[in-house]
């Protein structure tokens, strides 16, 4: 879960990037990918917090979320699929010890 955090805060730091770029230098292709980093970072963020009860819906979207900023947000999606992994893993071993 530390690393999807990690991911998403750099998600939200490259979104601070756009903002000042767009607000201080007048760049139009700042203004124009502000609003979907906005998008984007929100996904990731709302990935996080479904993550505290599913981790394989929530590590999907932290995934979906981060794609946008790669090559910053490969920290999220890397979070995103080790919490994929850890969801995996988890009924992977309900299931090996399941008994009638």
């Amino acid at each position: 879960m530390g690393l999807a955090i990690g991911g998403i805060i750099a998600n939200w730091l490259a979104v601070l990037i756009f903002y000042f770029n767009a607000s201080l230098n007048y760049d139009e292709a700042s203004r124009t990918l502000l609003p979907f980093a906005i998008i984007f970072a929100s996904i990731a963020t709302l990935g996080v917090i479904v993550a505290v009860n599913n981790k394989n819906i929530g590590g999907l979207l932290t995934v979906i979320g981060s794609i946008f900023f790669v090559p910053l947000g490969l920290i999220g999606v890397f979070g995103g699929k080790k919490l994929i992994n850890q969801a995996n893993a988890k009924s992977l071993n309900e299931r090996r010890n399941f008994k009638t």
